[in-house]
């Protein structure tokens, strides 16, 4: 029978004492910029779209159909339609309207949809970028028909 003994020592090296305590990187993982994450900025909504395939995607890392990470940054012109809607109730405030929004760029998002009364966001309904009570939240409200 064998047995391992592992030693360790009191003096041994902590980080700050000049020794890497993590793998280095190495050039391929380093980005000449930030990795475009969608979202909104300066109330304007930006998706992602594959430089191989040309899909959009929305927050993600990885194209869905190529599994290329080369993903451009585009803006959208934030006008969609609703795919699923759900009423979901809160317990401190009114219940709010979630949706699935098929936008015309060929992304899905999941956002809130502000409508009076909660009934007129169903599914097909045309909806607009609007503007959510925080100032990065992705809310969508009714086009009028």
């Amino acid at each position: 029978m064998s047995h391992t003994v592992i030693e360790t020592a009191g003096d041994g090296p902590f980080a700050g004492d000049g020794v890497p305590t993590a793998a280095p990187r190495i050039d391929a993982d380093q980005h000449s910029g930030p990795i475009p994450a969608g979202g909104i900025r300066d109330g304007v909504l930006y998706f992602q779209r594959c430089r191989w395939c040309h899909t959009a995607v929305f927050r993600r890392l990885l194209c869905p159909v190529c599994g290329s990470t080369d993903m451009a940054e585009e803006r959208s012109d934030g006008t969609g339609v609703i795919h699923h809607v759900t009423v979901v109730g809160r317990s401190a405030g009114r219940p709010r309207a979630m949706a699935i929004i098929d936008m015309r760029e060929g992304f899905r998002l999941r956002a809130r949809v502000s409508a009076v009364p909660l009934a007129r966001a169903c599914v097909g309904a045309q909806v607009r970028l609007g503007f959510g009570p925080q100032p990065q939240e992705i809310a969508f409200q009714l086009c009028d028909s």
